[in-house]
């Protein structure tokens, strides 16, 4: 491998599996992690952090993140990242790129330099995680064709991520302005999660983006894949489920932190979004 990879932590070398490349490594625990307390580390290259199970204790730059499973969180060459606290058997992925490497792979696959990413959860398609499969059972192999098999897949890999991440309006760019469009989703989705407690009204997100209530709802669904009114219930549904993750909250107490002034709407939404209802969840953690 080479120098300027980030390396695993130390700690968890024996516990993991680890597949690399050229540029880039993926590595795997080989059974449910438990963390038991606060730790944190940083390395100049990109991390993409893939959950199998929900992870709601992950922190970046000392802000918790909740890290939902099958999404993908990005991590910038040079920010700390770890857990904030004890969590018990959760499984993840970890793919790790050079930093000069990553940035010339999505340079010449999109044009695009200078970019810092939002560490924030984005959904991941089907095909990344058959290119991990393929790349671990690549990696397996004692053949002549493996460097280059593993090398081309790096490279899929990477541009898959990007295609992913790139879906949504939260990705930031240095160097080439966001187009009007984005720019005002981008102030809608600031907002929304500055003031999710409170009612965030159609008609105060239309002010704030510059256009009618109905060129917000078709131009946010276009970025964002929901209306206004869903992404706010998200919004709460996650800071919902950060609460009762930290147990000395009451359920009641949750439902109004997190906007809701009914309590059979926020179970009723709390169940759509999640699949139990918040008593379970917070028992279950």
């Amino acid at each position: 491998m080479e120098s300027c990879m980030p390396a695993p932590v130390k700690e968890f070398q024996p516990d993991i599996l680890m597949c690399e490349s050229v540029g880039m490594y993926i590595s795997l625990p080989k059974y449910d992690f438990t963390f038991f307390s606060r730790g944190s580390h940083q390395h100049r290259g990109y991390e993409f952090m893939l959950p199998i199970t929900d992870m709601p204790l992950v922190e970046i730059d000392r802000k918790e993140v909740y890290a939902r499973k099958y999404h993908v969180i990005p991590i910038n060459p040079m920010q700390e990242h770890g857990v904030s606290g004890m969590m018990e058997n959760v499984r993840f992925i970890n793919i790790l790129f050079d930093e000069d490497f990553f940035n010339r792979i999505i340079s010449d696959a999109f044009k695009q330099k200078n970019f810092l990413f939002c560490n924030e959860n984005y959904k991941v398609s089907m095909d990344l995680y058959s290119l991990i499969k393929m790349f671990i059972r690549e990696s397996s192999v004692d053949s002549p064709e493996r460097r280059i098999m593993l090398q081309n897949l790096s490279c899929a890999i990477a541009i898959h991520i990007f295609r992913d991440i790139k879906r949504e309006p939260n990705l930031l760019q240095w160097g080439k302005p966001l187009n009007t469009g984005a720019m005002r989703i981008k102030k809608v989705i600031e907002y929304i999660k500055e003031n999710y407690q409170k009612g965030c009204t159609l008609e105060e997100l239309s002010e704030i983006a510059g256009i009618s209530r109905f060129h917000l709802t078709r131009t946010f669904k276009e970025y964002t894949g929901k209306t206004p009114y869903d992404y706010l219930l998200d919004v709460r549904i996650e800071n919902a489920k950060r609460l009762l993750a930290k147990g000395n909250i009451s359920i009641t107490d949750t439902c109004h932190e997190c906007g809701f002034n009914n309590m059979s709407h926020f179970i009723r939404m709390f169940k759509k979004k999640i699949g139990t209802t918040p008593s379970v969840y917070k028992n279950f953690l």
